[in-house]
């Protein structure tokens, strides 16, 4: 895997900004804009450069880019030759904060052993070589904490701390002679492995939760009426007061509180990404409302608002690594907020029960489609996958709520249990409440065999993942019992439908799809006591990879007799959480399949349509086109599309629904998160239930 193929944008200022607003209108790399005059000569100590790297010699003064944006890296080559042992600081003042290795080039013989020493500064830190050939392990903050390595042959060795590598925490070891550096990662030669595909797998969901919640305007708005505008207008100073910042990331956002089933990515009009006020504008980067569906399910709600719970669980870890200009703390009690008015709208409504929009009475049986324009139900049918989906949010936030926030300032929490110091709250129940009462009705509405008769054995799989994320988070003993008996039961009639070979029988149209989430499902329910189905789980996604893995096309066949493959966002996201589960709680070798099956799926064949300015140079194999000109008159948003089909016998890639569907797209954002976790360090917990439940600092 040649990383010098990945460079990553040194996320500040308006780039960080479009980053989050998934578009932009200006590729580029980032490199530095250097007038130095280096000679190149990387062996000698020399004050040449201008500090970005680019002077006039032959190039290896910046190591082809590689140093580009960091900004401790001034043209100095630090000579320790004739040393047996050197020591780099890790955690030295750069970057806009202690995130740089100190010094950043050094060039010492072969057989010098290199002793990287952290300060305790800056946060946790690792060290990554370029090539993942050596790596100090998870990120840690302990002063005096060191790992070494020795280098015996002629190299250029480079490296980089996975969490601040965006912010250009990056360095070189020179041995010798110089020269590339030997790829030693388990004989994978391809330009794209498996950090790549789990970055890219963080940006496009980071790209698709943002544009939806904050950017398309494809839902109900917020705010929808005066209660909601008094709400805004007291909450939004105490948010960016808490925030430490005066002003929102993004000018006139077009936020939603409930999103629409469907819409059409397509801009409307010229996007503006960086106004007189530096910050996109929001009211340039609306979709075109009449070709929205206008409807509202319990599935959209859902995955929407658990991506943002999850974002917001994922920002406490890293505010040291993100730039002000992001505004972190005050986006996560954006998105908190916006999950607590959705919970309103859905079940509560003013706080009193019986007139939530999308529930049936004083009931926690969730009606299936609701347009609210005309206050009018579209569809009354209770449907399983649609209350897996809000089982798994409210559980979620559940834990963020149970856990001070995870550290947020949360102004008020519009779904009180308890009276406040002022002892006024007009509501009776809390978010722990809510999540028991819908874990309750959902459990006494579906038996597992009725699930399996109403929708298929892909869907007793999404509840069996589901209810074990509810189990951690039940709010009493016997709540957690239950959880577990019904966990067993799922099993159970999951059993009755796998065959021998593994094949769970009476899925989804996507056979891979259904081994995939039926494999999660027994994972993720096995973190329950009682619950033991990993031998099951085994079967299940060994199934997936030896039977429906298809090396030459580089994607999981749909069926071991199809020519044709069609491949939905759900689809992705089913087989994604199979893989995700595989590598995290089974182990099994899966990585190389992952890094294939994204760059072939996901880039080549165009499910997801745009991305920000490339993070791959062009001499990347597959990249994808910039917003604006990724189709439209102005353009597309970077969202995925609904469905691609990939032919077989033609070796070809083609996009046959490109509306944006949210259930499908934002489920797969979520198990986009907790397999794409900047290659392995930046989400806690992989998305296993209980795992990401507790504040890391």
């Amino acid at each position: 895997m040649q990383q010098n193929r990945r460079r990553f944008l040194h996320l500040s200022g308006a780039a960080a900004l479009a980053a989050i607003a998934g578009c932009s209108s200006t590729g580029g790399n980032g490199n530095g804009n250097g007038n130095g005059n280096s000679n190149g000569d990387t062996t000698t100590t020399t004050d040449s450069g201008n500090g970005n790297g680019n002077g006039n010699g032959d190039g290896t003064a910046s190591f082809d880019g590689w140093l580009d944006g960091t900004d401790n890296f001034d043209g100095t080559v630090v000579d320790a030759t004739g040393e047996s042992q050197v020591t780099i600081d890790v955690g030295a003042s750069a970057n806009g904060g202690s995130f740089g290795f100190a010094p950043p080039v050094v060039t010492v013989d072969p057989g010098t052993t290199v002793v990287w020493e952290w300060t305790g500064d800056g946060g946790v830190h690792n060290v990554v070589g370029e090539n993942m050939d050596f790596r100090s392990g998870d990120p840690t903050g302990d002063a005096g904490n060191t790992f070494e390595q020795t280098f015996e042959d002629d190299a250029t060795v480079k490296y980089y701390c996975n969490p601040h590598r965006q912010s250009g925490m990056k360095g070189v070891v020179v041995v010798g002679e110089g020269g590339e550096a030997d790829d030693t990662d388990d004989g994978d030669t391809s330009d794209y492995g498996w950090e790549d595909a789990t970055w890219d797998s963080y940006w496009y969901s980071l790209y698709n939760m943002s544009t939806n919640i904050a950017m398309s305007g494809n839902g109900v708005p917020f705010p929808l009426n005066e209660q909601m505008e008094q709400l805004q207008s007291q909450r939004m100073p105490a948010m960016l007061e808490a925030a430490d910042t005066d002003r929102p990331p993004i000018n006139q956002p077009n936020l939603t509180f409930a999103a629409f089933t469907e819409g059409d990515p397509s801009f409307t009009q010229q996007p503006v990404l960086e106004d007189d006020t530096g910050r996109p504008d929001g009211t340039t980067l609306a979709w075109d409302k009449s070709k929205s569906s206008g409807v509202v399910s319990p599935s959209s709600l859902a995955w929407t608002h658990l991506k943002g719970v999850t974002w917001a669980k994922n920002f406490e870890t890293h505010f040291e690594t993100l730039p002000a200009e992001i505004a972190a703390k005050f986006r996560a009690q954006l998105l908190t907020t916006l999950a607590q008015v959705g919970i309103n709208a859905a079940i509560l409504v003013g706080g009193s029960r019986g007139n939530g929009a999308l529930t049936h009475g004083d009931s926690f049986e969730f009606l299936s489609q609701y347009r609210p324009a005309e206050g009018q139900i579209e569809d009354e049918t209770r449907r399983p996958h649609h209350h897996a989906a809000m089982v798994w949010f409210l559980s979620d936030i559940t834990s963020l709520a149970q856990n001070g926030w995870f550290g947020y300032v949360n102004p008020r929490p519009l779904i009180p249990k308890e009276a406040g110091a002022d002892g006024v709250f007009d509501m009776d129940i809390g978010i722990q409440e809510i999540a028991d009462g819908v874990a309750e009705a959902t459990m006494n509405l579906f038996t597992p065999e009725e699930i399996v008769e109403m929708e298929s054995t892909r869907s007793a799989g999404l509840m069996l993942a589901a209810i074990g994320y509810y189990g951690t988070q039940a709010g009493s003993e016997e709540a957690t019992e239950s959880a577990a008996d019904y966990a067993n039961d799922l099993a159970d009639e999951l059993a009755t439908h796998v065959e021998d070979s593994g094949r769970v029988a009476d899925g989804a149209a996507n056979q891979a799809a259904t081994q995939g989430i039926v494999g999660q499902g027994l994972l993720w329910a096995g973190q329950l006591d009682g619950v033991d189905r990993e031998s099951l789980a085994s079967d299940v996604l060994g199934y997936m990879i030896d039977e429906l893995w298809d090396e030459q096309a580089g994607t999981f066949a749909t069926g071991t007799d199809d020519d044709v493959y069609t491949i939905t966002a759900r689809d992705a996201g089913d087989v994604t959480g199979g893989i995700n589960a595989a590598d995290a709680v089974l182990d099994m070798d899966v990585r190389d399949i992952y890094a294939r099956y994204f760059n072939q799926t996901f880039n080549r064949g165009r499910l997801q349509r745009a991305e920000r300015p490339q993070s791959r140079d062009e001499s990347a194999e597959y990249t994808l086109p910039l917003p604006p000109a990724a189709g439209g008159e102005y353009g597309q948003a970077a969202v995925y599309n609904a469905e691609i089909e990939y032919d077989t016998t033609a070796d070809e890639w083609s996009v046959t629904d490109d509306s944006f569907d949210t259930e499908g797209a934002l489920y797969l954002a979520n198990q986009d998160i907790w397999i794409g976790q900047w290659a392995g360090d930046f989400y806690q917990g992989r998305g296993v239930p209980g795992e990401s439940d507790t504040p890391p600092n």
